[in-house]
C-alpha cells in the first residue's frame, strides 16, 4: 500500500468508525490505509479477556436496537427490535470488512505513537519506531481513550481496576466491592456484581440520569423518532427523555440512588436493565463521593465507612488522541460540522462525537460526509469561515447540552445537516 505523501488517506483506528470510514473512502475511490493499534478489527468489540486495549466486558450489549444501531451500508442481522450483543457485534463489523474488501488495507499492530504535520500532509510514527506518510489523516478513534480514576486518599490496600478492565464477575465472588461512578458501565458493572460479590456499593458524586433499554417490552429507542427528532427543537425533546428517565427508574429513588443535580441531557444517560433490579432487591447501596482510605477501610463524603476489598473506577475516559500535537487537538469550538479541524490542515475525525443515539448511524454519516469533501463533493467555505461555524457549532452545543462534554451532537439535526452537505454539487 502506498505510504508517500500525496498518494494515500491514513485512517487511524479499525474500530467501526474506522471501518466506516474505509468503506466510503474505497466507494469513492480514494486511496487509503487504516493503522490499527491491536491485533484485529472491531474496535470496543474485538473482546480480549485479558484486556488488551479493548473496554468490552463478556457480556457488553448495545444501548440501542439493532434497527436504531444500523448503519446504511449494511444491516446488523438479526430482529431489530434486539439488542446486538459483544459477540454479534464483533461478527458483524468482520463481515462488514470483508464484504467491502477492506481487509487488505488494514494494517495491525500499527499503534500510532506520534503524527507530525509537514508540507505535503502528515507523518506517522508507530511504537515501533516505524513511519509512514499520509497527503490526509482521519482520526477514527471515538471520544473514549485512556481510563480516567477517581482519587482514593489515603492508603488503600485492595485491588483497584478501571472498569474497560472489568471482565466478568467471577473474580469479584464473595467480595465487598465499591463501584465509583454511576454512568452506563458503572451501573452494568454494579447490576451485574450484586448477583456475586458479598456487597456492592456505589459511590457517586454528581449522579447522573438513568433509564432502562425497554418500556413495557417496547425499545425506548423506537420512540425518539428521525424525522420528528428533526422538527422538534432539543428543549422539548429534552422533557420526553427527562420523563423516560422518570418512569424507568424514578422509584428507585426511594430506595437511595441518589437523585440527578444536573438538567437531564447535559451528561451521558445511565442506561441498564440488570441494575434497576438489583436495586429493587436491596442488593446494592449507595454513598457519596470517597474521601480517604486507610488500608481496607474507605470513608466517605457523608462522613460514613465501608471495608472494601475491591474499587472499580467507572469514571469514564479522554479523548484517544494524544498523539496529536497540542495545536491538533480536537474541541469544542474548532471542528467545522465536528468533523474537519479549522486550524490544522488535512485533518479530520470521524467518530468523535457524543449523542443520545446509537452512534454507529451518526459515524456512518461523517464517514460519508469526510469522502465526500475529499473527493471535492462538498462545498467548503473559507477558513476563516469554517472557523464561524465551528464557534456556532460550539456555541449551540454549550447551550443545548451545558458543554461540559465537548462533542455533543444533536443527533437527528446533525445527521441531516452532514447529509445535505454531501449531496450539494461541488462549486469546483
Amino acid at each position: 500500500m502506498p505510504s508517500t505523501a500525496g498518494d494515500a488517506v491514513g485512517v487511524i483506528g479499525a474500530g467501526g468508525s474506522g471501518i466506516l470510514a474505509a468503506t466510503y473512502l474505497r466507494r469513492r475511490a480514494i486511496p487509503f490505509e487504516v493503522l490499527e493499534a491491536r491485533d484485529g478489527v472491531g474496535g470496543t468489540w474485538h473482546y480480549d479477556p485479558d484486556g488488551g486495549g479493548s473496554a468490552a466486558y463478556d457480556s457488553l450489549m448495545m444501548n440501542t436496537t439493532k434497527l436504531a444501531s444500523s448503519p446504511a451500508a449494511m444491516r446488523i442481522p438479526g430482529p431489530p427490535w434486539r439488542y446486538a450483543r459483544r459477540a454479534e457485534m464483533k461478527r458483524y463489523l468482520e463481515r462488514l470488512v470483508d464484504r467491502e474488501g477492506l481487509r487488505e488495507h488494514i494494517r495491525l499492530g500499527w499503534r500510532v505513537s506520534e503524527a507530525a504535520p509537514t508540507a505535503e500532509g502528515w507523518t506517522l510514527r508507530s511504537d515501533a519506531g516505524e513511519d509512514r506518510r499520509y497527503r490526509t489523516i482521519v482520526c477514527a478513534l471515538g471520544t473514549n481513550g485512556a481510563p480516567k480514576w477517581a482519587p482514593v486518599p489515603g492508603s488503600f490496600s485492595g485491588e483497584q481496576l478501571h472498569s474497560s478492565a472489568y471482565r466478568t464477575p467471577e473474580p469479584f465472588l464473595d467480595r465487598n466491592v465499591l463501584v465509583i461512578g454511576l454512568g452506563t458501565s458503572g451501573a452494568e458493572v454494579a447490576g451485574e456484581l450484586a448477583d456475586r460479590a458479598r456487597s456492592v456499593r456505589v459511590a457517586v458524586r454528581s449522579p447522573l440520569w438513568l433509564m432502562t433499554r425497554r418500556i413495557g417490552g417496547f425499545p425506548i429507542d423506537w420512540i425518539d423518532n428521525e424525522v420528528v427528532s428533526r422538527v422538534l427543537p432539543w428543549s422539548l425533546r429534552r422533557r420526553v427523555v427527562q420523563g423516560l428517565c422518570q418512569l424507568t427508574t424514578g422509584r428507585l429513588h426511594r430506595l437511595g440512588l441518589p437523585r440527578p443535580t444536573r438538567r437531564c441531557g447535559d451528561d451521558i444517560l445511565g442506561i441498564s436493565d440488570t441494575f434497576p433490579r438489583a436495586v429493587r432487591r436491596g442488593a446494592i447501596s449507595f454513598t457519596g463521593g470517597v474521601a480517604g482510605s486507610d488500608r481496607g477501610t474507605v470513608r466517605f463524603d457523608d462522613g460514613t465507612e465501608a471495608e472494601i476489598d475491591v474499587i472499580v473506577h467507572a469514571t469514564g475516559f479522554t479523548p484517544p488522541t494524544g498523539f496529536l500535537p497540542t495545536f491538533a487537538q480536537p474541541g469544542q469550538f474548532n471542528l467545522y460540522r465536528r468533523i474537519l479541524h479549522t486550524d490544522v490542515d488535512r485533518l479530520y475525525f470521524v467518530g468523535m462525537f457524543e449523542a443520545h443515539r446509537a452512534l454507529l448511524p451518526i459515524a456512518e454519516a461523517q464517514a460519508r460526509w469526510t469522502a465526500a469533501a475529499l473527493s471535492g463533493n462538498v462545498v467548503l467555505p473559507s477558513v476563516e469561515g469554517r472557523r464561524a461555524v465551528a464557534r456556532a457549532e460550539g456555541e449551540r452545543n454549550r447551550h443545548d447540552f451545558g458543554g461540559r462534554r465537548a462533542f455533543f451532537v444533536d443527533w437527528a439535526k446533525y445527521k441531516a445537516t452532514l447529509t445535505k452537505d454531501a449531496r450539494t454539487p461541488s462549486a469546483a
